[in-house]
């Protein structure tokens, strides 16, 4: 749970102020009408201790995205955001707090204070450093030439990252955002 948590709050600041057209193409393709869905491969160092984890993302629009990990979900609808725990079926409700920024955020162009860095054309992918000088945080997304994300890499302390590799990406057919209904779990409504 904390690893996840960590990744959902993981940006806690605000937008996309420079004009960058990979960035545009890049915000475009996550943009689609039809939503989309995004497997990922997420890798966690903290100094010698490494976890990966496989998962799906899938992103309708901004502020309503489910991630799907084998032993929980995370999802969030506007400014309500449920974790369901699939191991102890409990399902823990509470609200977003305003102003901060997730990965989702990132992912579809939700943001304003994160400073990217002159983009580097390779033959088959771009990669862009990124800043955000509030949090002391740094990193690189690394995209496709037709705008889809190949990964996005946050440093976040001396031997601290989090490396979200995606292994597939598709645009529609949401069938976890969709489907998302905890049967019989019990809840836990921290929303005041």
């Amino acid at each position: 749970m904390k690893r996840i948590l960590f990744f959902i709050i993981l940006f806690s600041t605000g937008g996309f102020g420079q004009s960058n057209p990979w960035a545009q193409k890049f915000i475009q393709t996550m943009n689609d009408a039809s939503g989309v869905s995004i497997t990922i491969e997420i890798e966690q160092r903290q100094f010698d201790s490494i976890s990966k984890e496989s998962g799906q993302i899938e992103i309708l629009k901004k502020k309503q995205y489910i991630l799907d990990l084998p032993t929980e979900s995370v999802f969030v609808m506007g400014d309500t955001i449920q974790t369901w725990n699939k191991v102890t079926n409990q399902l823990i409700i509470d609200q977003t707090i305003p102003g901060d920024i997730n990965i989702f955020d990132l992912l579809t162009g939700d943001f304003d204070d994160v400073k990217f860095g002159e983009p580097s054309e390779r033959k088959k992918n771009v990669q862009m450093a990124f800043d955000l000088p509030q949090m002391g945080y740094g990193g690189e997304l690394t995209l496709k030439k037709d705008g889809r994300p190949d990964s996005v890499k946050v440093v976040y302390g001396p031997d601290q990252t989090v490396l979200l590799t995606i292994k597939n990406f598709r645009k529609g057919n949401l069938k976890l955002y969709h489907g998302f209904n905890p049967k019989g779990a019990e809840v836990i409504d921290l929303r005041e």
